[in-house]
């Protein structure tokens, strides 16, 4: 298997679960929680699996992008709903994605856990 990094970030946003059959469906807001995990098969010479900063530099642009906003307004939730689930895909997708144009050789993205609120998690993960 190897080795597993990850990075948590936290970011404030609000949505509503439309079509939910509660209070779910009312504006609401968290104060959400993303931790991504990378594997890597090795090490490289100076013993990282992967460095913590370019997890920083993959991850921040992502939490930006949603941070202080209404997440039923960004695209990527235009044809779903803004579930934990559904925004971990967000980020496990855009993580996978920056990571194929400036990949260090051996890592890739494991998973994406988000929490909504604490003891709630949701992980995405592909095989």
């Amino acid at each position: 298997m190897g080795f597993s990094v990850s990075a948590r970030r936290s970011f404030a946003a609000s949505h509503i679960i439309v079509g939910y059959p509660g209070l779910c469906a009312r504006l609401h807001g968290h104060n959400w929680t993303v931790e991504a995990t990378f594997c890597s098969s090795g090490l490289d010479g100076l013993g990282m699996a992967v460095d913590f900063h370019e997890i920083e530099r993959l991850l921040d642009p992502l939490v930006a992008e949603l941070d202080h906003t209404h997440l039923n307004d960004h695209p990527f939730f235009a044809d779903r709903t803004t579930t934990a689930e559904n925004i971990a895909v967000y980020f496990y997708r855009g993580l996978v994605k920056s990571l194929s144009t400036s990949s260090p050789a051996g890592v890739a993205v494991a998973r994406v856990s988000v929490c909504e609120m604490d003891g709630y998690v949701a992980t995405y993960e592909e095989p």
